[in-house]
This record gives structure tokens, C-alpha cells and sequence, in this order.
């Protein structure tokens, strides 16, 4: 069950480890791009590549769901980056397991990966987790960190964390028995924070805060949605940048609260991605 780039990793490292995938459920289709043209989930494409029966319900909440699950008669379910919430009583007909980005029960919730690198943390992991009624609050039956650098974006730590949930998952499904899930360890009942899902508004930069501030929001959400600003009328994605001490005419520099930071890589609306530099060098006049 998984709908992202995420979750298409493991789904590719369980197939190629001949695990038997009765079915793969994933968010439903959705119109995207200008032309609103109806849009697969990657996961949901790969599966269908592999001749392995999708579903793809707008909620598990009736009970024809119910009974198409039923009759799939799964042992263990592998949940990643899904995007349903499932209720008990499909939990109460197999093994739910979720691939969970964050080292439980530090970030809860549906963006922990970008949460972990606005907050600052210097590390980041994989927590694989029995699956109960709660939100990411499940029993851990394994857990292993990343590190989390001033220069780590959303895009690399996201496939790096996808490839290592994948063989987190492998070795956990190898080795699965009942003793599996009486071994997990209940999470601490608090240390634990929300993260919500990203939204635009999330997105938008403020030149008021200090640089770093804007600096692990424009790694956060590195390539996918973009931090961004407006220039001149302009919406601009802004998807690297670095501090720097001075300004030179050549640079895309903006002033902070604290310091300049220098916009290295930017995305002006209906264009393509470009340095800052070849942004600043087309807009003469400014």
C-alpha cells in the first residue's frame, strides 16, 4: 500500500526478492500538469507492469472495501507513504506494517522528512512499525538513522531514506514471525511532534527571518513543491541557495534578518530550472 516514489522503491526491492504481492493498493488517478491529463501513481504503473492487481479506492471507510480485502486474505500488509488512513477493521485482518520515515516517536504525521530538516535535526532514519489505530503511534520493531547535514535536501534524503526503508522491509519480511510483532517496542508516550502535510502557504519564504530559517526551508522542500518568493511580479521557486558575506552583481542575493543569502538555483514561473546567476543576467534593468 503506497502511493510515491517513496514506496515504489520497496515495492521494486519485494518484487525482486520474489515475495508473493497479491495486490497493491495506491491513491486513485488524479488530472495533473496544464493539460489536467489523468495521472497513475508510479507505484500504481509499476504494478500494473508487473501483471500484480491494483486497487485504488478513494477510502478503505465501507464495508465493499472490506470485502474485497477480505478476500485477498493478505498475511502482512507493508504500508509506505499510502496516503489512507486505515481503519481497525482491516487492521484486524492482517499484519499491518508501516515503513516509516522518522526515528519514532520524534516526527509523526504526514511530512516527517521534510519536518526533520526545518527543525534542524542532525539526524534523521527509518522506523519499521506494527500498524494500530493511532497516527504513526504503533509498536517499533526496527529502527536505523541518517545523517542530516546543512546541505541535505528533501530530494536526496527522501531516496536515500526510500532505499534503506526498502532493505529495512526485506529483512523484516525474510524473518517474519508472530515473535516479530511480540518483540516491537512500545513507542514513549511523549518526545514526539506533528508533522503536518506541506502546503503552499508552508512553502513561502520570508526575508525577514534569519538565513538560516529560509535556508532549511528551501532544503525542505527541494525539488518538489519549492520553496519560493516573488520577484518583480514573478512567483519564483527557489531550490538551492548557500549564505554568503557580500553581494556581487553577478549573484541572485537577497538580504535577511541576519546575513545574504546567495539563490543558487531558481525556477521562475512557466520556465525552466536555471542558477541565479542566469536569472539575474536576463533581467538587465533591475
Amino acid at each position: 500500500m503506497g502511493s510515491s516514489d517513496f514506496s515504489l522503491i520497496s515495492l521494486k526491492r519485494m518484487c525482486e526478492s520474489d515475495f508473493n504481492i497479491v495486490a497493491v493498493y495506491s491513491r486513485e488517478p488524479k488530472p495533473t500538469g496544464r493539460n489536467y491529463k489523468i495521472q497513475k501513481t508510479v507505484v500504481h504503473s509499476y504494478a500494473e507492469e508487473r501483471n500484480i492487481p491494483v486497487f485504488t479506492p478513494k477510502t478503505l471507510r465501507n464495508s465493499e472495501q472490506e470485502e474485497i480485502f477480505r478476500q485477498l486474505n493478505p498475511e502482512i500488509a507493508v504500508v509506505a507513504a499510502y496516503g489512507l488512513i486505515i481503519p481497525q477493521n482491516f487492521l484486524d485482518m492482517a499484519s499491518f506494517i508501516n515503513i516509516h520515515a522518522s526515528l519514532l516517536p520524534r516526527w509523526r504525521g504526514a511530512a516527517p522528512i521534510q519536518a526533520a530538516i526545518l527543525a534542524g535535526d542532525k539526524e534523521t532514519g527509518i522506523s519499521i512499525m506494527k500498524m494500530d489505530a493511532g497516527l504513526d503511534t504503533g509498536d517499533v520493531i526496527s529502527m536505523k538513522s541518517i545523517p542530516i547535514t546543512s546541505e541535505t535536501s528533501f530530494g536526496d534524503l527522501s531516496k536515500s531514506m526510500a532505499e534503506l526503508g526498502a532493505d529495512m522491509i526485506c529483512k523484516t519480511l525474510e524473518n517474519f514471525s508472530e515473535e516479530t510483532l511480540r518483540q516491537a517496542k512500545k513507542q514513549p508516550d511523549e518526545g514526539f511532534c506533528y508533522a503536518s502535510k506541506i502546503s503552499k502557504d508552508m512553502c513561502k519564504l520570508n526575508w525577514e527571518d534569519d538565513c538560516i530559517t529560509n535556508l532549511r526551508k528551501i532544503k525542505a522542500f527541494s525539488p518538489d513543491p519549492g520553496a519560493w518568493q516573488e520577484y518583480d511580479g514573478i512567483r519564483i521557486k527557489i531550490l538551492d541557495a548557500k549564505m554568503c558575506s557580500e553581494v556581487t552583481p553577478k549573484d541572485f542575493v537577497v538580504r535577511c534578518s541576519d546575513g545574504f543569502l546567495n539563490l543558487t538555483s531558481v525556477q521562475p514561473a512557466g520556465k525552466r530550472i536555471m542558477s541565479g546567476q542566469d536569472f539575474i543576467r536576463g533581467r538587465k534593468n533591475k
